[in-house]
């Protein structure tokens, strides 16, 4: 049998760690152009999440200087997120964010709260600042692309390698992660799907509602 590591926390970052969606500030913000259309094909289920960042920030001709501006200046936590990370830094509790987002801003806001992006595993869409815009990639855990369910292959992945898996999520993008993992805290609209399904959740407005919690469950 294989030997597991006690316990993880996966967790979201897109409206989970922050207040709202980062990338959509950057986009209605920076555009592209054609970023309305993008985005209804992705709220329609038309594309996955992926493939509207992998097609919409490819337009974006901005430099990362500019970009990670923006987000250092607009970028908001949820309340009591700082001291939720000190805490599981202190208690050597594996976290890891797992996000279908891009990494240059996920680091970016982290950074902008003092947060050492080399202490967290961030797993995300990985970007590369070209000429004329932005290609974004995504990569399984055993090094292959993927265009959907990003989120997901982490959370199968982590399965075979913790005893128990603590989920921190918002959206229906969240929900296959969470419906495999043993502890889930729901937000927005992975919330309203748990209610509505009658599944069990914990619910959270702020990362204080978190910690209040956390200690029965990592017991």
């Amino acid at each position: 049998m294989k030997n597991k590591k006690p316990i993880l926390i996966q967790s979201d970052f897109d409206n989970t760690i922050t207040i709202g969606n980062v990338s959509e500030q950057i986009h209605d913000k920076f555009g592209p152009a054609n970023w309305d259309t993008i985005y209804q094909n992705y709220r329609s289920g038309k594309i996955s999440v992926e493939e509207s960042n992998i097609y919409s920030f490819q337009f974006l001709n901005f430099t990362e200087k500019q970009l990670n501006e923006f987000v250092c200046n607009n970028v908001k936590f949820r309340k009591g997120f700082k001291q939720f990370y000190d805490f599981i830094l202190n208690k050597k509790i594996d976290y890891k964010i797992v996000s279908s987002g891009v990494d240059f801003y996920i680091k970016s806001s982290l950074k902008s709260i003092g947060i050492d992006c080399n202490s967290v595993p961030i797993y995300s869409g990985i970007s590369q600042f070209v000429n004329d815009g932005i290609e974004i990639k995504y990569i399984d855990p055993f090094g292959n692309p993927i265009s959907s369910e990003f989120k997901n292959s982490f959370t199968e992945y982590h399965k075979d390698n913790y005893s128990k898996i603590i989920y921190l999520g918002d959206s229906l993008t969240d929900l296959n992660s969470s419906l495999k993992s043993d502890y889930v805290f729901a937000t927005s609209k992975l919330y309203d799907y748990y209610v509505n399904n009658n599944l069990d959740c914990f619910y959270f407005d702020s990362y204080e509602d978190v910690l209040a919690k956390i200690n029965e469950l990592i017991d």
